[in-house]
């Protein structure tokens, strides 16, 4: 073996072994981002008017809220999801319009058992994650997922979410609720 072969094998194994830096540990837990074209609110409604699993005061509620929370307020949602769990993915993606949207994964689906909770930013693109805030910039089509295990397992940390480029605050306590802006559920 060459020597310039035999200095490239021990950085790598000094690499391999070596604590995670800073960087790295404050890394983005990504576990899932797509692309998304949802359909107009209006149209959104009237699809779940039609299904027996929504109640017509919940649905009179989320229409009250989008009035609200004005014109963006479909596209900008924060969803916080505590565990796996089939029907409620499924309600969550029904409710927020994610099953009748144009979606297109950009990475599979890798969000794990042990990553959860998670949390679902449509609408936002998260850019850093640092003393317990998530920072994200709004762009429109763009759905991130991210595990919210590694930063607040029990979510009791109070993780708050701002805009990055201007520290407006969207969620002062992501476990609880965001301004009124943004289509915010907790499952």
């Amino acid at each position: 073996m060459s020597s310039a072969w035999r200095n490239r094998l021990v950085a790598i194994c000094l690499i391999a072994v070596s604590p995670p830096s800073a960087a790295r540990a404050d890394k983005i837990a990504i576990c899932h981002a797509g692309l998304v074209t949802l359909v107009p609110f209006r149209q959104h409604v009237k699809a779940l008017h039609g299904s027996p699993r929504d109640n017509p005061g919940d649905l009179n509620e989320l229409i009250a809220r989008a009035r609200k929370g004005g014109p963006d307020f479909f596209t900008s949602q924060i969803i916080v999801q505590d565990e796996p769990s089939g029907s409620g993915t499924f309600d969550l993606r029904r409710i927020h319009g994610l099953l009748s949207a144009k979606y297109r994964n950009v990475t599979a689906w890798a969000c794990e058992p042990d990553d959860y909770p998670i949390v679902y930013f449509v609408g936002f693109r998260v850019r850093k994650i640092e003393d317990r805030t998530i920072s994200v910039s709004r762009e429109k089509d763009i759905v991130n997922v991210i595990s919210l295990h590694a930063l607040d397992p029990d979510l009791d940390k109070h993780l708050r979410v701002t805009l990055a480029d201007s520290d407006e605050i969207l969620c002062e306590d992501l476990s609880k609720t965001c301004i009124e802006r943004i289509f915010y559920d907790h499952y």
